[in-house]
């Protein structure tokens, strides 16, 4: 999995930008775009693949920014959340996991505006994953989770179904993204899915 992402990212990036044509730019430059979106796999099974929690969020959640500082550049930020239950002892009572990973994303677009309805880009996030451990009886977490940071190279692509439409419609889109978180406990690949709206 991890040598079919490299592939891609590195066919993407070999790729030849086309200029972007005078008002046909999708994102110019001041444009803003914010997302709401779910994970499509939870982070506890990246981070422990033997774990069998309980009472899991069937999906990631979190939110997106990205403010465009050129017709090809974006700049912004993600926040994802995810909880889960475990028993880790027979006696330790329950053990509840919040995981917060907030990141600062950079994200290049490929030919804005050459591709109808379809809207490719490739970039990198750098952030820190943010874990909170609660347990019912009171007990210290011992495991090997913790903070740490992360860094993912991550593909997506924004699909635009009525791009041609004025008003709220024309500005809609579908957010599909892959991540390859590359360093810490929850390293791994992963996908989301969302709701984008361009400002």
């Amino acid at each position: 999995m991890k040598k079919t992402f490299l592939i891609a990212l590195a066919l993407v990036l070999a790729s030849d930008p086309v200029p972007a044509v005078s008002g046909a730019v999708k994102f110019p430059k001041g444009s803003m775009v914010v997302a709401g979106q779910i994970g499509l796999n939870t982070y506890v099974r990246t981070a422990d693949p033997w774990a069998d929690p309980f009472q899991a969020m069937p999906f990631p959640v979190g939110g997106s920014f990205e403010f465009f500082v050129s017709d090809h550049l974006g700049i912004g930020g993600t926040v994802m959340f995810d909880q889960w239950s475990d028993y880790l002892g027979m006696f330790g009572g329950k053990y509840t996991f919040r995981l917060f990973k907030p990141s600062f994303d950079v994200a290049y677009h490929f030919r804005p505006g050459k591709m109808d309805g379809l809207d490719l880009f490739a970039g990198t996030s750098l952030g820190y994953s943010l874990l909170s451990v609660g347990n019912e009886l009171g007990n210290v977490y011992k495991g090997n989770l913790r903070n740490e940071p992360h860094l993912a190279p991550f593909l997506g692509t924004h699909l635009h179904f009525w791009e041609n439409l004025s008003g709220f419609l024309g500005r809609l889109m579908l957010t599909l993204k892959v991540t390859w978180s590359v360093t810490g406990n929850f390293s791994g690949v992963y996908g989301t899915a969302g709701i984008a709206y361009r400002i």
